[in-house]
């Protein structure tokens, strides 16, 4: 028939934090859909990271252009 498919969810929510008197950054919260696993990070690499462990599929690459 064909390859069979696995599918993974997340559900990811950024934000900015730091007021005007300080230099903003950004934030990130994210859920595995069908576990109960969730993780916050500063930067993508720690999302990706976070993806990789608990699907056991290498996360999605990040390159900066």
């Amino acid at each position: 028939m064909g390859e069979k498919r696995s599918f993974e969810s997340f559900v990811a929510r950024f934000w900015l934090e730091g007021g005007t008197d300080e230099n903003p950054f950004w934030r990130g919260h994210i859920r595995h859909v069908q576990g109960e696993e969730e993780a916050y990070f500063q930067d993508l690499e720690r999302m990706s990271d976070f993806m990789e462990q608990v699907s056991n599929v290498p996360g999605p690459q990040l390159k900066r252009e």
